[in-house]
């Protein structure tokens, strides 16, 4: 059976847009197609995901809230289509970039802990070579005046 080209796309898109909550095999039921049909498209499909609402970075973000500035409603509706975003996602864009602060998660925290301990080790290290140090600048001085007292004697 031939299926027309949209069809094709269209149940390329569902598949991809309802990962995780649907398998390819309930959406080839419900489309009325062999699902070894649906699992070629999509092993020969050059259509990417649709992109998340988290999965861009901020320079990402921005990049994309640059690009679409000046648009019109009209060429922004297309480029929205072309990159596979909502209008509504570019204000939260803009939201999150205003309000950004940087994510702490729990492998920086380690990091930041690591690099505490480290720290405290080489001051105590630092404080320990200072009075050696020190130490050792008393005993020349003691040394140099012992020598002084004996060679005035002398």
């Amino acid at each position: 059976m031939q299926y027309p080209k949209e069809f094709k796309e269209k149940a390329i898109k569902k598949v991809l847009s309802n990962r995780g909550v649907k398998t390819t095999q309930e959406i080839a039921k419900e489309l009325g197609m062999p699902k070894a049909t649906l699992y070629k498209w999509m092993s020969k499909s050059t259509v990417s995901p649709i992109p998340k609402e988290g999965s861009f970075s901020p320079s990402e973000q921005l990049q994309i809230l640059k690009e679409t500035y000046q648009l019109d409603s009209e060429a922004l509706s297309a480029y929205c289509r072309k990159k596979g975003i909502f209008e509504h996602q570019l204000k939260g864009f803009e939201q999150s970039l205003v309000a950004h602060k940087p994510l702490s998660t729990s492998a920086s925290k380690q990091e930041l802990e690591e690099e505490r301990a480290k720290n405290k080790q080489l001051a105590k290290e630092l404080r320990r070579k200072e009075k050696a140090l020190a130490e050792a600048a008393a005993l020349l001085v003691l040394q140099k005046k012992f020598q002084a007292l004996f060679q005035d004697e002398e």
